[in-house]
């Protein structure tokens, strides 16, 4: 991180998280998305007048949790369940789009973290933004950042390399230090009842996991464009900020202090000053 974002954060004796998720973006890709409440193609000069406001925002991180672009279902590879390779037109325009993305998140001048969702193509995707280690320790805040898959019935699902990742991180093991903050484009908690699987088979048990241990302070996921949060007894914030894709295009800022307590400010690029915090 940049030396004045160090020295923030050590005065302000916390971490500011910028937390953004399913952006959907299209500019080179044709068309827009098949929803008309998601802006795809609003999203680059979205994106600028977010820039604006970010001296005001003192972030120290972004966190980016999928659904990036909006590539067409019928291609969507990868996370979407199409193991099929793109068109060359599709790939073109897709590494162009995501191209955008990265340079965007570079010139924000903070240290990001970026993860691939369902409306992503996984390996246009890496070609892109490569393969950044799953834990990174940044602004004194361990981040676990899970690129997860779905079944069949399009359920989301943690298993293999990437549920030892998640085992060892609850469990601590070798990542004894810093609070830790993961990131998931699906989610934990709370349960959905909206007939679409956003939540992780097992979640209930991952769940359990988590707060068991007591390492991990929030939960930050994507996919659920309404938006939710729900804070366990112990504190645990499970946070879904609202898809930022539709207008006014919200995210959410979240503050984890030094003794791992955690506060939030919900806030939109094309609205009023942020809201009181909460916690």
């Amino acid at each position: 991180m940049s030396h004045a974002a160090h020295d923030r954060a050590s005065r302000n004796n916390r971490v500011r998280i910028l937390h953004l998720t399913d952006l959907h973006l299209r500019q080179a890709i044709p068309g827009t998305a098949t929803k008309a409440e998601r802006l795809s193609r609003a999203m680059p000069a979205a994106l600028e007048r977010l820039s604006a406001k970010l001296p005001a925002l003192a972030a120290d991180v972004v966190a980016l949790t999928g659904d990036l672009l909006d590539v067409p279902d019928v291609e969507a590879g990868g996370l979407g369940g199409n193991d099929a390779p793109p068109s060359p037109a599709l790939a073109q325009h897709a590494e162009a789009d995501y191209r955008l993305m990265k340079d965007w998140l570079e010139s924000t001048g903070l240290p990001y973290l970026v993860i691939p969702g369902n409306h992503d193509h996984e390996a246009i995707y890496d070609r892109v933004f490569g393969a950044p280690p799953a834990v990174r320790d940044l602004a004194g805040v361990r981040f676990v950042a899970f690129r997860d898959e779905l079944d069949a019935d399009r359920t989301p699902l943690r298993t293999g390399a990437r549920r030892a990742l998640f085992e060892e991180a609850v469990a601590g093991g070798g990542m004894d230090g810093p609070w830790q903050v993961h990131l998931q484009h699906y989610m934990i908690h709370p349960p959905t009842v909206a007939g679409w699987r956003y939540n992780y088979r097992g979640s209930r048990r991952m769940k359990r996991m988590i707060e068991q241990a007591g390492r991990v302070r929030a939960v930050l996921s994507g996919h659920y464009h309404p938006g939710s949060l729900a804070v366990s007894r112990d504190g645990v914030h499970y946070s879904v900020p609202p898809a930022f894709c539709s207008a006014p295009h919200p995210f959410r800022l979240m503050d984890v202090a030094a003794d791992g307590t955690v506060s939030y400010r919900d806030v939109c690029v094309d609205g009023p000053a942020p809201a009181k915090e909460r916690r």
